[in-house]
């Protein structure tokens, strides 16, 4: 039954998933050069006699009140909260200005009522397993989804949220939503975590082997004197790699050996045989120098992984391309120039392989120059600048820190941040000589 009601009487759904409305202006101008040309579909409300809820046309209920126009022609009927929900959502799914965090609600709500995943995918017209992404997107944080859809140089997207979907954790998933600055930072971040769980169920495996053979696990102090007179290195097992079927470690009789994790590598050491005399208070100051020195290379050298995986991460497409890579190149090219780099195709063979080239194998071979073939100049040029940045040195010879070289990687992680690239706080203070490693203790 078609009827003329005022719209006073009519109400915005409480239910409706849109939110926000787009264009609403252009509709405006329309209705009051035209009046309204579709009739609303509208239920009483249950608790307020003569008054009614829209189900299909709040749309255009706002833009008819903003027209100042009186009354609206309405279509009255009754329908259940479920068939409701479900007329809002296909009115509103068929439009393309509905939001992310709308149209996950959307699917939530009509779920929430008792509608099933086949029968949202039969009226919507949308595959179960985009109904499970948008699902999925309902279960983030929706006060900070809805700040970055906000965001207007954030451009979010669902791409970006499907992204996040390869974290497990939700908890996770929210903690990267929030931190990251753009889009780029999501698919870096995402990345970055993908990374560390596989280090996280290699080292699991690791340590499983070493408990069996009775290897425990290093006093606290060991890993601040890992690289003194102190400890011996036996065995060192990379987290970057795949975990070792079984040990290969020479153990001496009624010896004791304990495993360490340090960075991404897990270390078997041992107690180092006491030593003859008493070292000398300069003796002293010298090997505690020293061990500062080596935890400092064993920090820029996960530093360089990071920086290796992010840049493989690039050239595998998991991180978006620039669209204007000029000043990035003129950025690179500044890095090779102050790092006296040296560029064959050898050195950026073996960034791709991983090792060096005279350990391919002839299949490995054949692999690496078809992929050489295919890389573009902008990726050719951040390999070599990797290369070229991995030797060099955050510590002076006599221990102080090294800011010319400090400030050539920092120019190079300016570049991979346009990217989306990111350091912790313990590599800024590498980076910045603020890291009491760079602070000599005193020697008592």
């Amino acid at each position: 039954m078609i009827q003329e009601i005022e719209l006073s009487k009519l109400k915005i759904h409480p239910k409706n998933v849109r939110k926000t409305y787009r264009g609403i202006d252009e509709l405006t101008e329309s209705i009051k050069a035209k009046g309204i040309l579709q009739n609303l579909t509208v239920v009483p409300d249950p608790d307020e006699e003569g008054t009614y809820f829209v189900v299909i046309g709040n749309r255009r209920l706002t833009a008819a009140r903003k027209a100042g126009i009186k009354t609206a022609p309405c279509f009255v009927t009754e329908m259940s909260e479920k068939d409701q929900a479900s007329a809002m959502l296909m009115e509103n799914m068929q439009r393309d200005d509905l939001t992310i965090y709308e149209q996950a609600q959307g699917f939530q709500m009509v779920l929430d009522l008792g509608e099933t995943e086949e029968g949202l995918a039969e009226k919507t017209g949308f595959s179960k397993t985009t109904i499970r992404r948008r699902l999925n997107i309902a279960k983030l944080d929706q006060e900070a989804l809805q700040e970055k859809e906000a965001e207007a140089e954030f451009q979010i997207s669902l791409s970006d949220l499907y992204e996040l979907e390869k974290i497990k954790s939700i908890e996770k998933r929210n903690e990267i939503l929030k931190s990251s600055r753009n889009s780029r930072e999501i698919t870096s971040n995402v990345q970055r975590i993908i990374s560390e769980e596989k280090q996280k169920a290699v080292e699991k495996k690791i340590l499983l082997l070493l408990k069996k053979e009775g290897i425990e696990e290093a006093p606290e102090r060991a890993k601040q004197e890992i690289y003194t007179s102190k400890w011996e290195t036996v065995k060192t097992y990379s987290l970057r790699s795949d975990a070792p079927k079984k040990l290969d470690i020479q153990k001496e009789k009624k010896e004791t050996l304990y495993y360490l994790k340090y960075y991404s590598e897990v270390k078997v050491i041992r107690k180092a045989k006491k030593q003859k005399r008493e070292l000398t208070p300069e003796e002293k100051r010298r090997a505690e120098k020293d061990s500062r020195k080596k935890r400092v290379k064993a920090m820029a050298k996960e530093m360089a992984a990071c920086r290796r995986d992010f840049i493989l991460d690039i050239i595998a497409g998991k991180i978006k391309p620039l669209k204007d890579a000029g000043d990035a190149m003129r950025k690179l090219w500044d890095v090779m120039r102050k790092s006296s780099s040296y560029v064959s195709e050898s050195s950026i063979s073996s960034f791709l392989i991983g090792k060096p080239s005279y350990e391919f194998t002839e299949e490995e071979k054949a692999d690496v120059a078809e992929r050489i073939e295919n890389l573009s100049v902008m990726e050719l040029t951040l390999i070599t600048a990797c290369n070229s940045t991995e030797s060099l040195e955050l510590f002076e010879w006599n221990g102080d820190f090294n800011k010319r070289s400090a400030g050539i990687l920092k120019e190079f992680c300016e570049v991979l941040m346009l990217y989306g690239f990111t350091y912790n706080s313990d590599d800024e203070k590498l980076l910045n000589g603020t890291h009491d490693l760079y602070v000599e203790s005193e020697i008592k």
